[in-house]
């Protein structure tokens, strides 16, 4: 993301043929083709028949997606690899490799969650390339096929060749399509032929292409996948071996590329022409804090929040929508008509894809010779506030704490402050308000630690807003509000809140009865430290599904060096006195492959966690695309340096060393559509 911070178990019986069976897969390994066999696809096998040297085809989510790392996994668990191309496809020699296979693609922007697809066996009778598609739709598919909807389970080679068989996956695609038919047919997609794994398409928002952007397939609350459309994600199917097809999900109301005169006028507006600019961006156009009051104009406003989509050398590339409302019916101040949250897709200047998070609105409606008019409206609030779902695995080194290793959920609540921020100066106090949180809300403080340019939460319980200044030591903006046990703990894991850390741990733990519905809002109001109200408070929603700490159970977890543990984070090791700088290493191999997420961000966390007039515990941060190779990385992490680059330390600092009382942690992060993932290694000392 360029912003400047960064279900029902659907029950019933489906037979499929054996005919249909058979047609689709041959159709399906023939190259490509929307469900007719061909005479050389149907030959019957021989010692001498031709068969595929290659598998290939397009990755994509809605918009292609270049540049996205693609590994292939056999059933004898060898792997191969490629990188997507600008229009998405890709291509791996599979000669010598054994079906069936499991394709992985994972963004190395971050923007978009790992994608999976499989290929169950490789046909005789033709030497055309295997088709299989990397998308949203062959990720369902993949989910189909395991016991816990998590696509994750197929890299072990065993459960791949017993889960991955043709009619397995066969009556994965026929179900997918029967819950999909009315989707199908309003994009001119017939569901009885079309295969999302080896039907070939463009990613130009029509046909099968259009499916995908009209579709969300999402970690459900307690992990696994599950399926929606845009316009009703709180009516999601969940994925998994026992999925059927006993109800069909409903088409969005609005056709997939209706946003494309939009995006058309976005691309003119940032390539300098001013008078598109005024039909793609609204003239009350306010996106967190940024509007023409503070920035001059509306569009300069946008380019400010979305500063990378609009440097030079960006490409706007398509749009996906994440919710869509009718007219009076937007969360949001000020939208009365039809309006919708989006992800614009855009290529940056060096290349990478990339997407943007903002609203739009109708401002016109269809008629009969017009299609409806829209522009970009931005998400009315006043203040920069972010809130997002996040997963965390919090593994501690020293003895004392092991036993309470653990994976947690919950809210990220990112308030900038500083000079830097659009947010008021004097500000002393944020209480955040909505589901999930406490009857009386969280509050937020400033921190009393250097090197995070975020509010940090309360350590302690707030029933009101504080009359002076006040700081927090808590130095975390994470409200945790579910947790469980590392798996590899030996007995169950309890945890009681305490006075310390009541400010940021929820007094119980949710449940999947407990949790928030998507897309819920929260209200954020401002305090200045005579405790009086700043401004209008302002409603900001969470665009990620709400999650359990379940869902990690589906994450490839990198995994932090061994290096860095003995010597950064053990207190004799040979790096644990101050530094000014250390280097984090970590690897992305998982199950052998490089599968894991790409980190975008590492922080080094490390004080006494007290607050004090001289601030005991510094932070520092890497914040990019991480340069490595094979799965292998290595950053640097510079003391007192935030996530936006800034040195906050007045003078030059280093990391306090690891000594009694001191406590020192690395946290490696990362987004999957837009939801925070955090895998953190600690030592209490």
């Amino acid at each position: 993301m360029d912003h400047k911070k960064k279900s029902p178990r659907i029950q019933t019986g489906l037979t499929l043929t054996a005919g249909a069976v058979a047609l689709s897969f041959l159709a399906a390994c023939g190259g490509g083709g929307s469900g007719s066999s061909s005479a050389s696809s149907s030959a019957p096998p021989s010692s001498t028949a031709s068969t595929p040297s290659a598998i290939g085809g397009t990755v994509a989510v809605g918009d292609a997606l270049a540049g996205a790392n693609v590994t292939l996994i056999d059933a004898n668990g060898k792997g191969a690899t490629a990188t997507s191309d600008t229009n998405g496809n890709y291509s791996i020699p599979i000669t010598g490799l054994t079906a069936p296979f499991l394709l992985v693609a994972t963004d190395p922007s971050g923007v978009n969650a790992p994608l999976y697809s499989v290929m169950p066996n490789v046909p005789t009778g033709s030497a055309a390339p295997l088709v299989a598609n990397v998308t949203p739709l062959t990720t369902a598919v993949a989910a189909e096929l395991t016991s816990d909807g998590n696509p994750l389970d197929l890299t072990s080679p065993a459960t791949l060749a017993a889960q991955v068989t043709p009619a397995a996956v066969n009556n994965a695609v026929s179900t997918l399509d029967t819950i999909l038919a009315p989707v199908l047919s309003a994009n001119g997609v017939t569901a009885s032929s079309f295969n999302p794994v080896s039907t070939a398409f463009t990613p130009n928002q029509t046909g099968p292409d259009a499916v995908i952007d009209s579709v969300t397939v999402t970690t459900a609350p307690s992990g696994g996948l599950q399926l929606a459309t845009t316009s009703a994600p709180g009516t999601a199917i969940a994925l998994d071996t026992s999925t059927t097809a006993s109800t069909q999900l409903a088409a969005p109301p609005e056709p997939a590329n209706y946003l494309s005169t939009l995006l058309a006028q976005l691309s003119s507006c940032l390539s300098g022409t001013a008078s598109a600019c005024g039909s793609a961006i609204d003239a009350h156009y306010l996106e967190n804090g940024y509007g023409s009051t503070n920035q001059g104009s509306a569009t300069a406003a946008f380019e400010a929040v979305h500063y990378t989509l609009a440097a030079s050398g960006s490409t706007v590339t398509g749009a996906k929508t994440l919710m869509s409302w009718p007219a009076g019916q937007s969360p949001f101040p000020d939208i009365t008509g039809p309006s919708a949250l989006v992800r614009i897709f855009y290529t940056g200047p060096a290349g990478q894809h990339n997407g943007a998070l903002t609203v739009v609105q109708q401002t016109q409606a269809a008629s009969a010779s017009a299609p409806a008019v829209w522009d970009i409206v931005g998400n009315q609030q006043a203040y920069d506030v972010t809130i997002n779902s996040f997963v965390t695995r919090r593994q501690f080194l020293d003895a004392a704490d092991a036993n309470v290793s653990r994976d947690e959920s919950g809210l990220s609540v990112s308030i900038t402050a500083g000079a830097g921020s659009v947010n008021p100066a004097n500000v002393n106090a944020v209480n955040v308000s909505g589901p999930g949180l406490p009857a009386g809300g969280v509050w937020l403080e400033p921190r009393s630690g250097t090197g995070n340019d975020l509010l940090a939460l309360s350590s302690k319980a707030v029933t009101a807003a504080p009359t002076s200044a006040v700081t927090s030591s808590s130095n975390t903006s994470l409200y945790r509000w579910s947790w469980q046990a590392l798996p590899s703990n030996a007995g169950a894991f309890a945890f009681s809140v305490g006075t310390g850390d009541a400010g940021y741990y929820a007094p119980a733990a949710l449940t999947t009865q407990t949790l928030p519905a998507p897309f819920a809002t929260y209200t954020a109001t401002f305090y200045d430290a005579a405790g009086a109200v700043i401004g209008s408070p302002v409603t900001v929603i969470n665009p990620t599904p709400p999650l359990l700490p379940d869902a990690a159970a589906g994450v490839a977890w990198p995994t932090l060096g061994s290096d860095v543990v003995s010597s950064f984070l053990t207190p004799s090791g040979s790096l644990a006195a101050a530094q000014a700088t250390a280097s984090i290493d970590w690897s992305g191999i998982v199950n052998g492959q490089n599968l894991a997420p790409v980190v975008t961000g590492v922080q080094i966390q490390d004080g006494s966690d007290t607050s004090s007039a001289t601030p005991a515990e510094v932070d520092g941060w890497w914040t990019g695309e991480p340069a490595g190779q094979n799965g292998q990385y290595t950053e640097t992490v510079t003391a007192g340096v935030a996530q936006d680059g800034t040195q906050t330390c007045a003078t030059a600092c280093t990391f306090p060393a690891l000594t009694g009382g001191v406590t020192r942690l690395v946290q490696l992060t990362w987004n999957d559509e837009g939801a925070s993932y955090y895998t953190v290694t600690k030592d209490n000392n």
